[in-house]
């Protein structure tokens, strides 16, 4: 399990940067080529398709949940159960999307000025809101490869659809094509996407077959009742990051958002990087809570917490340090603009990420529900500041809004909840989380110290710069972050040695 865990986690962190290597080369050349303000459109009509995820309903995350108790009780029937009504519960929530769609393209002229940009963008968003129906009934499967800790297939998968929907993108646009055609590239390179992985999944899981009997009620109910907070989380999750974008075109121009977007490009690969190395603690979170194995449940918060802030700090760090030159040379010095808000983001990011764990751990332990009602404050202060600070710093000052919220949700507040629900000690928690960000930070200064001649708006010093600041911290994390235990624990799990020197205890510590 803790080899499979750690290459998966590998393979989805090596699959997002080259997900963000393409983005960072493709977004300059789609901007230059079309313009900010047709740039702007595309980022707007992404921005409306971004909000059908609510469709949901947190009901993807109720079946990883459920499917991981069930397998951890190594109950099949259960599998198929859950898995059949929710496979039928997306079919309808597919349906919905469709006529969302359609409703979406009947009042295209409402917020559209003229004919021609009211055309092309009643037909991108049709495309681009059939690609998201396709997407519920497959998410089902997703989480099937999921649960079974299979993250390589999904990561292979994931690298197909990134190169047929990049290289055909570039086709597009070298053929003098518009936000059309770039939507007609996301439907098409989705479609062999999702049939190789609904393929897989039933290679995967014997219980993964559609089955004819009707929805069972108190699968569904349990279901329900678990997303219901999921999906409210969700809601305030769009109040921190995904609102922004709407601000600043509401009260400084259209223009705006793409200089935003730069920054907010950088914060959601850092999102997604702790989502991709952390985030898979969460099934096993569940099957050690479906087993009692409270020691178990522990150890791996821990060790994970310590990962989280491991990794945290290394990209944070290497945002502040390399964002300015990286976007000089990136995007060109008008869109300088953006480091400082990219700065305040990747503040606010660091706290929220660097306790990925204690998260999770609440989700895998149905202990949730309070996390809803402060993620929904957390969203509200940042709507609220960031409204208020849009005037006079502008794009910065709604980063600001986004930063000023989570020092005092996730500083303060979270902490304490995460250590009341789970008995653990509060003093004690905190001295291990600070202690360890402390420490991390204080190695990730000194790798940037004696790497800081490579900041310079070019690709070549700082390609070397960060391949030298990387080896530093990495040696340096090895060496002094982890004991002797731990990193006995990670070259178990690199290696066929599990069973010979550690004992079978090593597949719980081993994640």
């Amino acid at each position: 399990m803790g080899r499979r865990l750690l290459s998966g986690s590998v393979l989805q962190v090596g699959n997002l940067v080259a997900a963000a290597i393409a983005s960072f080369f493709l977004m300059p050349f789609i901007v230059h080529h079309l313009g900010d303000r047709v740039y702007g459109f595309w980022s707007l009509a992404a921005a409306f398709i971004g909000y059908y995820s609510v469709l949901d309903f947190g009901l993807s995350s109720a079946v990883s949940q459920y499917l991981s108790l069930a397998i951890g009780r190594n109950d099949p029937d259960e599998c198929r159960a859950i898995f059949n009504t929710a496979l039928r519960i997306n079919f309808v929530l597919g349906g919905i999307a469709v006529l969302v769609t359609a409703a979406l393209v009947g009042a295209t002229p409402w917020f559209s000025n003229n004919a021609v940009d009211a055309h092309i963008f009643r037909s991108v968003i049709a495309i681009l809101g059939i690609n998201a129906a396709i997407g519920f009934p497959v998410r089902v499967y997703g989480g099937t490869l999921y649960t079974g800790f299979r993250f390589d297939i999904q990561s292979w998968l994931q690298l197909l659809g990134l190169t047929l929907r990049t290289g055909l993108a570039v086709g597009v646009i070298l053929a003098g094509d518009g936000l059309l055609a770039l939507a007609w590239v996301t439907l098409i390179s989705t479609l062999p996407v999702a049939a190789l992985q609904i393929w897989f999944a039933r290679r995967e899981a014997s219980w993964a077959r559609i089955e004819t009997k009707s929805v069972e009620l108190k699968v569904a109910k349990s279901l329900s009742s678990y997303s219901v907070y999921t999906f409210l989380t969700y809601l305030a999750d769009m109040l921190r990051f995904q609102i922004d974008p709407l601000v600043i075109s509401g009260l400084i121009g259209l223009a705006a958002v793409t200089h935003y977007r730069v920054a907010g490009v950088f914060a959601q690969y850092y999102l997604q990087i702790i989502i991709v190395s952390i985030g898979m603690l969460q099934p096993l979170f569940a099957r050690l809570h479906g087993t009692g194995d409270r020691e178990g449940i522990e150890k791996v918060f821990f060790f994970g917490t310590k990962l989280s802030c491991c990794i945290s700090i290394f990209v944070c760090f290497a945002l502040i340090g390399w964002g300015k030159p990286f976007i000089a040379r990136w995007m060109g010095s008008r869109y300088e603009d953006a480091y400082l808000p990219l700065v305040v983001l990747s503040l606010a990011v660091l706290l929220d990420v660097s306790q990925k764990p204690s998260i999770d751990l609440l989700y895998a332990t149905f202990n949730h529900r309070f996390y809803t009602y402060l993620n929904w404050a957390e969203g509200v202060t940042n709507l609220a500041f960031s409204l208020i600070l849009v005037r006079r710093f502008g794009i910065t000052g709604v980063a600001m809004g986004t930063l000023i919220a989570a020092l005092i949700v996730r500083l303060v507040v979270q902490p304490w909840w995460v250590c009341r629900v789970m008995q653990l000690h509060y003093a004690g928690y905190m001295s291990f989380l600070g202690r360890n960000l402390l420490s991390c930070a204080f190695l990730m200064g000194f790798a940037t110290a004696i790497s800081a001649w490579g900041l310079r708006p070019s690709y070549p010093l700082l390609v070397t710069s960060t391949v030298c600041v990387s080896t530093v911290y990495a040696i340096g994390a090895w060496q002094l972050l982890f004991n002797r235990r731990e990193r006995q624990i990670f070259l178990a799990a690199l290696t066929s040695r599990t069973q010979r020197g550690l004992g079978p205890a090593i597949v719980t510590e081993s994640v």
